[in-house]
């Protein structure tokens, strides 16, 4: 017979006390993050879903050490759990077969590329990201945790937006880089929260918005709905003060999807909103707007000649690329040109062609259309009105993020690759539970059926 040891959580309250006073005593605040540590893997270890929903609420706050620290350690915590309790295992679903082939050619692009410290780098980001993608869908069963996760997301998205707001109203710093000041000499500030750029900034908000959008939607409670219309307000405000012009195209090919996939008939109100929008956003923001069609602009001028030569690195690397990462980018594109000490290609198709080859960019494509088509088949067909906005605002999402890839790389900071896997993760964990529903569904037909069959 088995025989178990149990260790009574108590105890372990107890001995984080001990540890915390000890430390407070001697002033040693590294003992107090040891306490409050030991309290987390207590609580994570009991409760994995609130270990998850923490996770993808503090991970934007963190540095990015911290924060791949914080992803490798919570599934090695959930791995340790699964063995320990004998939880159910995990489990690769027929949809989620790309994403796997995927990670395993990033892999394959490491140890083939021209630099391989500099993927390496790359690489423990994506498998962080993966690794929680993992966890996130195995653990997620039912709408009520996925909601959970999705209002995590939401609400660290505003407290970030309020913190690019903040940075605005005082007024930041503006790199030399972010503004050609010859023609948007208005602009003062530029806010980019905690992610060191507004483009980047821009990228996570646009991620982000459509899933407020979900959540306000799908509600029918009017304080509730008042209460995520709010967050939207914060999350749209920050947006516009990031002055990304790929963001903002971004956020509007994301509003066009969801009401496409929604309510298509509110399409008629774009024209009149957009007419009532140039007396209401200010002349600075407009004008910043109007640059895109100003060729002359710096930024604008800078972009094309980026994507130039890297048209040419793919020519030279057409079929294997470079290897994975921006590094190896990097060290080959400064072979073509050495005065422009660039980090990636600010556009997300050409970096990955440039890094992971032809066959790398024929698979992410292929991985990004599967995506949709998943959604489409699953969410998107749904009579659950919460799954279907849902589904129909993760769309919204990756058409905004990808749209938005055209002119920034989203494979670049650890934040913003940590979002992508998070996004799919809830993607594919929406379309398992549609997937478990139909199967119910049908289970009860099945049995339906044969009670008639053994009535007769």
């Amino acid at each position: 017979m088995e025989t178990r040891v149990k260790i009574n959580p108590l105890l372990l309250l107890a001995l984080g006390f001990v540890i915390g006073g000890v430390g407070l005593s001697i002033k040693i605040p590294f003992v107090v993050l040891l306490f409050a540590g030991l309290i987390g893997l207590m609580v994570f270890f009991e409760n994995p879903m609130v270990c998850l929903i923490a996770t993808t609420f503090g991970y934007v706050f963190l540095p990015d050490l911290l924060v791949l620290m914080l992803l490798y350690g919570t599934f090695g915590l959930y791995l340790f759990r699964k063995f320990f309790k004998k939880d159910d295992p995990f489990i690769v679903a027929g949809h989620e077969v790309v994403p796997y082939m995927y990670f395993l050619l990033m892999v394959i692009q490491t140890a083939t590329s021209v630099y391989l410290m500099g993927s390496l780098r790359d690489l423990a980001i994506h498998t962080a990201g993966f690794l929680y993608l993992i966890f996130l869908i195995n653990e997620v069963k039912t709408v009520e945790q996925l909601h959970g996760v999705i209002v995590a997301v939401v609400c660290a998205a505003t407290l970030l937006a309020l913190v690019g707001i903040y940075q605005y109203v005082v007024g930041v710093d503006i790199k030399k880089e972010w503004v050609d000041t010859s023609s948007n000499g208005a602009i003062r500030a530029r806010a980019y929260s905690v992610f060191g750029n507004p483009n980047i900034f821009a990228e996570y908000l646009v991620m982000t918005i459509p899933l407020c959008v979900g959540l306000f939607w799908s509600t029918k409670r009017d304080g509730v709905r008042i209460f995520f219309l709010l967050l939207f307000a914060v999350q749209v405000l920050s947006l516009f003060m990031t002055m990304s012009r790929g963001g903002w195209l971004g956020l509007a090919v994301a509003a066009f999807v969801f009401i496409c996939l929604v309510r298509k008939e509110l399409l008629l109100l774009a024209i009149p909103l957009m007419g009532a929008t140039v007396f209401v956003v200010p002349e600075s923001i407009v004008n910043r707007f109007m640059t895109i069609f100003n060729f002359a602009d710096s930024s604008t001028s800078y972009r094309f000649k980026i994507w130039e030569i890297t048209e040419a690195v793919i020519r030279d690397h057409f079929i294997v690329g470079l290897g994975l990462g921006h590094l190896p980018f990097k060290m080959v594109f400064e072979q073509y040109i050495r005065t422009m000490p660039i980090y990636h290609a600010h556009n997300t198709f050409l970096q990955v062609f440039a890094e992971m080859g032809l066959i790398g960019f024929i698979l992410f494509i292929v991985f990004m259309v599967s995506l949709f088509v998943n959604l489409a088949r699953y969410p998107l067909k749904s009579e659950d009105r919460y799954v279907k906005i849902m589904g129909a605002a993760l769309c919204a999402s990756f058409a905004g993020m990808l749209f938005h890839g055209m002119f920034e790389n989203i494979f670049y900071m650890t934040k913003i690759t940590t979002t992508f896997w998070l996004l799919l993760a809830i993607s594919f964990a929406l379309v398992r539970i549609c997937k478990r529903h139909l199967s119910a569904e049908q289970g009860e037909k099945r049995m339906e059926c044969y009670g008639k069959e053994s009535f007769i």
